[in-house]
């Protein structure tokens, strides 16, 4: 017993010694390692406090668990000590061997902690007398294979940590204190293997001695902590700091003797002595200064810093840093050449970026549909200057492409011009255009003074030329609230080949201030912001315009008067192509040109199938009608799943798929296709009809399966190509060129279209100048006309029920498809109410939303006559035929058989509809569109029982 009392006496003492070493480890300076330490000492603490708790006896199952809390304790305390060696010595260790290591810890402690349950630690444990346990018994085991492999494991982390200290006492040169410290070390590392050795063999009798042996190597490393100061970082931190400096650390008294050499240093003057060049060391240290503080050696470059070490300015010595700059001067050299690289990469990206972001808005503005089918036909003057317009906005557009889809031409970090003929009243026509639209609705007098006497076809680069008087002139009406715009062309000299042409755009505007003049041209500069914050701009256009004039060779000016105007001028030279003065050229030429290029690709293929595939209605209208003179059989779908179900029921020679459309897009369709079955559906062509030309979208469409594209708006010599390309040869005739030129004439005439309606609110030739041609505006028009009921009724129901969204998508329709017909000022107000509802101003729709539906719906009364019309075209259907029509809808209805009665309306728009139930009809077709299913019986009922009266 009384062994008992003193052995737990001791433990209980060690206990208050590691609280203490706890406390004053706690307290010392931080380090990267303290943590680790401080761990170790309380996993001591634990384990005494287990051990202290375990000699006080208990049963069975008490020391059992006892046991196993002593036992946390022994897990983690070699694993805290190894990790504090390590920080210690400034390893760098992985975070996986951290990890791994840590969880081989947990591993063993949980198979330790779970003994009760398996035989893989223990094999047995019993209770046993013993004379240090107060209640007379202790437990014994009996080691299973797990045991000896955890002691295997403790001991290679023990020989690790010696490893390390051993390491580091070879390593050392000028630590102080390092045998003390090092022996500590190494006796922190033993004491707990050597008292566990020692009662294995059985020299110490009795219980456990392991926590004693943990908490003697806490002593030891707390002594080598506060006694010899392990812990001081500023020291020990100047010492590494030297030793490791990847920079040469000399100090040495007043006559140059060397004091003090890092090992860098040392390297360095070994190397310098065994080369024989110098011997002592003020020749060294007079080579180490070098010339202006700089010197080569070996093929590297150094850079000197001398400094003098006084006291009082009494000089006790001088210290000398030598430092290797070779990398450094490569890596400036490298430096300089990426930032030339980086600067003429953004000057091509800006340039791009600027140049594309500014040219493409005013183009857009005045494409309006497709030139081919207009020129087909005979037009009146009036006509005649909606065809040039659209010619001339297209070539715009065209030119803007081009460089778009070129990029490379970029590259260079400079636009490229290309001299090229051109025809000056093309460019003129283009610019004349372009400038009415841009005024249309500013009150504003244009001034069109153009010199009579300037040459027909020049030499130069149109488009550019284009561009700077169009960013002129926009600028000029954006800062003019009233008065004029004037743009003037005036020949200034002339001689057999060249030309100097002055361009000139004046305005009755703001005028701009002189000190504002001299940053004008500068990239993203706009002036007087507070004043001209609400004017659209970005602060390119004069840049551009004036890097191209003088890439031209000219020189851009400006001439201002604040508050009263200003005038932009510039002149450049161009060669003469043809002198005949441009007054002289043939209006009417010009179209003869067109219809000519026209012809000559044109082919007919009667017996070619094709599927056109398009979710625009009208879209599908106007491509119809485009593709007419090539006599094909032509099919359409709405949307990529239904082409599929289309391709796979029917045998198509050609497929036109749009590109993006609802349900299923294009190259998803595409995909399809080919992924059916049938070789025929690998071979079939698929032709892509999409608005996105750039490389990238090609690549997606070709990756898709598809065999071509072409672009929007349709060239219709560009489409001719394509399916004379890939529709069998043996379907594909070619026809002589007046023959192609009949078949290109519209075939609708002047004297059969109803005259312009005097009210307000719709316009026929605008109609004409969007869709392309009276046929196909004649066509949409029917379309626009009988969905203008269910259409209203839909924006309303999506109003009330507060589903903007919807509203929005219905809104923007409305906007697209009355712009199509020429219904302007309905466009405006729905493109208004679209504005108003991407800002979720739900308030301003409900009161603006009655008025515009209004509008709406009296384009009803003023289409009627348009609609008619077509309607007189179609073929006749007797009474009896309609009826059995009818009731086969009714009975389609009763089966749920949709698809049925989509099919039977849509054969029925192909004849004439009764008098006595054409209202019915327009109302049958919205209950179609909306699914209103007992509506629908219900009405067919009666329009059999009107037919049969």
């Amino acid at each position: 017993m009384t062994f008992a009392i003193e052995w737990l006496a001791l433990h209980i003492f060690g206990v208050l010694v590691a609280f203490a070493l706890l406390v004053i480890v706690f307290r010392k300076e931080d380090t990267n390692y303290k943590g680790e330490l401080i761990l170790t000492i309380a996993c001591c603490l634990v384990t005494l406090v287990a051990k202290s708790i375990y000699i006080a006896g208990g049963q069975k199952e008490t020391l059992i668990v006892i046991g196993k809390m002593e036992y946390l304790g022994k897990c983690f305390g070699n694993y805290c000590a190894l990790m504090f060696i390590m920080r210690w010595r400034n390893i760098k260790i992985p975070q996986w061997f951290i990890h791994t290591l840590l969880a081989v810890n947990v591993g063993f402690y949980i198979l330790i902690a779970t003994v009760d349950y398996h035989h893989l630690y223990y094999k047995d444990y019993w209770l046993s007398p013993s004379k240090a346990i107060l209640s007379g018994y202790t437990l014994e085991i009996s080691a299973a294979p797990m045991y000896y492999v955890y002691m295997a494991f403790l001991l290679a982390e023990i020989v690790t940590s010696i490893s390390i200290i051993i390491s580091s006492y070879c390593s050392q040169r000028s630590m102080p204190n390092k045998g003390k410290i090092h022996f500590l070390m190494v006796a922190a590392m033993l004491s707990p293997m050597i008292l566990l050795s020692l009662r294995l063999l059985g020299i110490l009798k009795g219980d456990d001695p392991t926590p004693l042996g943990i908490l003697l190597s806490c002593i030891f490393l707390s002594i080598a902590v506060v006694r010899y100061g392990l812990f001081d970082p500023v020291k020990n931190a100047k010492n590494y700091i030297i030793d490791n400096l990847n920079e040469a650390f000399v100090v040495t008294d007043a006559d140059h003797h060397f004091l003090f050499l890092n090992p860098m240093a040392e390297n360095f003057v070994t190397d310098i002595k065994e080369s024989g060049s110098y011997c002592g060391d003020g020749e060294i240290y007079e080579f180490l200064k070098g010339s202006q503080g700089f010197f080569d050696w070996n093929n590297r470059h150094y850079q000197v810093e001398e400094t003098a070490l006084k006291t009082d300015d009494f000089i006790q010595g001088y210290m000398l840093t030598v430092v290797d700059i070779t990398k450094i001067m490569e890596q400036n050299r490298l430096m300089k050449e990426l930032v030339l690289q980086t600067e003429d990469a953004n000057r091509a990206k800006t340039n791009f970026v600027s140049n594309m972001s500014h040219e493409i808005r005013t183009p857009m503005n005045s494409i309006v549909g497709i030139t081919e089918i207009l020129l087909r036909s005979h037009h009146s003057p009036k006509e005649q200057e909606y065809l040039l317009n659209i010619q001339s906005s297209g070539r715009v557009l065209l030119t803007i492409i081009n460089d778009v889809l070129d990029c490379s031409k970029m590259e260079s970090g400079k636009m490229q011009l290309f001299d090229e003929p051109y025809d000056t009243f093309s460019l003129f026509h283009d610019l004349k255009i372009s400038m009415e639209n841009r005024i249309a609705n500013c009150p504003l007098e244009l001034i069109y003074d153009i010199d009579p006497d300037i040459p027909c076809t020049l030499k130069g680069d149109m488009g550019r030329i284009r561009q700077i008087i169009t960013n002129l002139v926009n600028n000029a009406i954006k800062y003019t609230e009233k008065g004029s715009i004037r743009f003037t062309v005036r020949v200034r000299q002339k001689n057999a080949d060249k030309v100097m042409l002055y361009y000139a755009v004046e305005d009755t505007g703001i005028g701009i201030r002189k000190e504002d003049q001299k940053i004008l041209f500068d990239a993203f500069q706009r002036v007087e912001m507070d004043r001209n914050r609400y004017v659209e701009g970005t602060g390119l256009g004069l840049t551009i315009s004036q890097n191209l004039v003088n890439m031209m060779g000219g020189v851009i000016e400006v001439e201002s008067e604040y508050g009263k105007g200003s005038r932009f001028f510039f002149t450049i030279e161009q060669t003469i192509i043809d002198p005949t003065p441009v007054s002289a050229v043939n209006y009417n030429g010009q179209k003869d040109n067109v219809t000519e290029k026209e012809a000559e690709c044109l082919f007919i293929a009667p017996e070619a199938h094709i599927l056109l595939v398009d979710d625009n209605e009208l879209n599908l209208v106007v491509a119809k009608e485009l593709l007419k003179p090539l006599r094909m059989q032509i099919d359409t779908a709405e949307n990529g799943l239904q082409a599929v179900k289309m391709v796979r029921g029917s045998q198509y020679d050609l497929v036109l798929m749009d590109h993006m459309m609802p349900v299923m897009d294009g190259i998803e369709a595409a995909k399809a296709i080919r992924a059916l079955p049938e070789d025929k559906y690998q071979k079939l062509p698929i032709i892509a009809l999409t608005a996105n030309a750039m490389v990238d979208a090609r690549k997606e469409f070709l990756n898709a399966g598809m065999n071509g594209f072409v672009a929007k708006p349709i060239d219709f010599a560009r489409i001719c190509n394509q399916l004379k390309l890939w529709l069998p040869k043996d379907l594909v005739r070619d026809v002589p060129k007046e023959e192609a030129k009949k078949l290109l004439a519209d075939d609708l005439s002047d004297r059969e279209i109803q005259p312009e309606d005097p009210q307000m609110g719709f316009s026929f030739e605008e109609g004409v100048k969007h869709c392309g041609s009276k046929a196909a505006l004649m066509k949409t028009i029917r379309i626009f006309y009988r969905t203008i009921d269910s259409k209203a009724n839909k924006i309303e129901q999506c109003l009330k029920e507060g589903l903007i969204s919807d509203y929005v998508i219905e809104i923007h329709a409305l906007k697209s498809s009355a712009l199509l017909i020429g219904a302007v000022p309905l466009s405006e107000a729905a493109k208004e109410l679209e504005d108003y509802g991407k800002q979720g101003k739900t308030e301003v729709l409900e009161e603006k939303t009655p008025d515009v539906l209004t509008l709406y719906r009296d384009l009803k009364n003023i289409l009627r006559p348009y609609a008619e019309k077509e309607e007189d075209a179609k073929k006749e259907f007797s009474d009896g035929e309609w009826i059995t029509a009818l009731q086969q809808i009714h009975q389609c209805i009763e089966q749920f058989d949709l698809d049925g009665v989509d099919q039977i309306m849509e054969q029925l728009e192909e004849y004439q509809v009764p008098e006595c139930i054409r209202e019915s009809m327009d109302q049958l077709r919205v209950y179609v569109a909306d699914v209103s299913l007992e509506e629908i019986m219900e009405l067919t009922d009666t329009m059999t029982g009107l037919l049969r009266d």
